[in-house]
């Protein structure tokens, strides 16, 4: 073997080139889609099949599994998409890289590639020069120049290699086995970020016979498992959420590369069903691609359950942080930003809620709790006291501001818009009836602890409506309720701030309660009943 006749840096100006070309295609795509492919993502991902597809064909049309699982990690960490639909997502996106594999194995070595990317240039720069001051046509302009780069830079690495083919002898590296082309591949996916270059390199490989069919199926399963490292940096120092779904990525496709190399002689004989042994190796290996990864999604899939428990253990969410999802999420995500901030601010209310429950003394079991926003309301520290959950809704309600205002609302919809002015509306919300229930906490422990019959009882029958009130704003934060399902609401807390002043004033008239507790009970029920009323309305301003 001659490495002289191996051009190297003909070599790294191909790769350069066809990662250069695949970066503008995947710039291109998103300038055209931008928000609505991210709305695409979100609401095409209700249910694990459904999330399956989605990230297969978002990868087909981004030509990056890295991007789509990225993006799906923010959506997961915002809240947008749940862990399971989110290990769905990038399962797809798994199966959506062989689109690459089959465009270069079709297109790259079937036809005369030079004169394929000089039209591509042309059309697409001349296009880039004239049509630069419209979105529109600057983005198809840019996808030509991509697909331009990408096949230019795929001919000078096939031109680099055609040398060293006639005096390579693939029979003086076969020794270290199929292990040693897995690991090479991952160190190279690991190190370039893209797997769809490494599956270039590879497909080269074979074209030019450096490679024969075993060892760049071998390398293809490598750099299945290499494009996890994106994923895993982008989780680091993540919330833990994150971190489950980064993992899950991993485990993923190291089982989906185990069985392949496992299952690789019955693999063979599938492919050759197809393919004669020696006659398309390209193609060949393109398809043990594809069937490889939809053979993990089905094996993999029944234990998606199963898995995230696992991780859930593994890397349970921490509990003492303040902000659950907006510590991780950046505001130049706008679509991404603004539903972290929602969630944040659901966090906040149940914080809110949670300060009548200490406040009036509420035991656990006296508010019913089903669904996740109850349930996030019930998983509270053990340790935590009125004064904590306190300190706790002030640095939440500033964070969600601070974070708020840095949020390029002017990339968001009207409704997202609409949805983030009203956030500051909640948040003041929430800020005064927090300090509200501050300012009665003597007036409150002083009418709990009267001995007298009475007072007791009257307090007992305002802490029964609490109770009753908070069950209900945490069901309305659950599902969406119409105004006027919250008008009558409003109302009933109207009628039960009436009902309990005519119970004060009989008791009052009655001489049944000494004339010390009088006021304390007037304004005990007075600020409640107003707090209660505060929350309702900004219940109806999340919807």
């Amino acid at each position: 073997m001659q490495w002289s006749d191996f051009d190297f840096w003909k070599f790294l100006a191909g790769l350069g080139i066809f990662m250069f070309g695949m970066f503008l295609l995947e710039e291109a795509i998103k300038q055209l889609s931008g928000r609505a492919f991210k709305t695409f993502i979100r609401k095409s991902t209700k249910g694990k099949i459904r999330s399956i597809f989605t990230g297969f064909f978002s990868t087909a049309i981004l030509q990056s599994s890295s991007a789509v699982s990225l993006m799906t990690l923010t959506f997961v960490g915002a809240g947008m998409i749940s862990m399971y639909n989110g290990i769905g997502v990038i399962m797809g996106a798994n199966l959506g890289t062989t689109a690459t594999s089959w465009l270069v194995a079709t297109v790259g070595f079937k036809i005369n590639i030079e004169g394929l990317f000089l039209p591509l240039l042309a059309i697409g720069g001349l296009g880039l020069m004239f049509m630069h001051n419209s979105s529109k046509y600057a983005g198809i302009s840019k996808i030509f120049v991509g697909l331009g780069f990408l096949f230019m830079g795929l001919d000078y690495m096939k031109m680099s290699v055609e040398g060293l083919t006639d005096s390579f002898e693939i029979s003086s590296i076969t020794h270290y086995g199929l292990w040693f082309y897995v690991v090479v591949a991952i160190i190279l996916t690991s190190v370039m970020q893209s797997s769809s270059a490494t599956i270039a390199i590879i497909l080269t490989a074979l074209n030019s016979g450096i490679l024969n069919f075993d060892e760049g199926a071998a390398m293809i399963i490598g750099s299945n498992i290499g494009t996890t490292t994106t994923v895993m940096l982008g989780a680091i120092g993540g919330i833990q959420l994150k971190k489950q779904v980064a993992f899950s990525h991993l485990i993923f496709n190291l089982f989906t590369g185990i069985v392949a190399l496992l299952a690789l002689p019955i693999l063979i004989k599938i492919v050759y069903l197809i393919f004669e042994p020696g006659t398309s190796e390209v193609l060949a290996v393109t398809l043990f691609h594809t069937i490889f990864n939809l053979l993990g999604i089905l094996l993999f899939f029944p234990f998606i359950g199963v898995l995230v428990r696992w991780l859930q253990k593994i890397f349970p969410e921490a509990s003492h942080k303040t902000t659950k999802f907006i510590n991780t999420i950046s505001p130049d995500l706008p679509e991404a930003a603004e539903v972290a901030v929602r969630n944040e601010t659901i966090h906040a209310f149940q914080k809110t809620l949670r300060l009548i429950y200490l406040l009036l003394g509420f035991d656990k079991k006296e508010v019913n709790g089903n669904g996740s926003i109850r349930n996030g309301f019930f998983s509270s520290h053990k340790k935590e006291n009125f004064v904590s959950v306190f300190e706790d809704v002030k640095k939440l309600n500033k964070e969600i501001l601070v974070f708020s205002a840095q949020i390029p609302v002017d990339q968001l919809e009207s409704s997202q818009k609409e949805r983030s002015s009203n956030i500051k509306y909640i948040v003041m919300v929430l800020s005064q009836v927090s300090k509200t229930l501050t300012g009665i906490i003597q007036e409150v422990e002083e009418v709990e602890n009267s001995s007298n019959k009475k007072v007791q009882e009257i307090v007992n029958h305002l802490k029964s409506q609490m109770k009753n009130n908070i069950t209900i704003i945490l069901e309305m934060l659950e599902k969406e309720e119409s105004p006027e399902t919250i008008e009558i609401y409003i109302d009933k807390v109207n009628s039960d701030y009436k009902d309990m002043v005519d119970r004060i004033s009989r008791a009052i008239e009655k001489k049944m309660i000494e004339e010390k507790h009088i006021s304390t009970l007037f304004m005990v029920n007075g600020l409640l009943s107003q707090s209660i009323r505060h929350l309702l309305r900004a219940v109806e301003k999340f919807h």
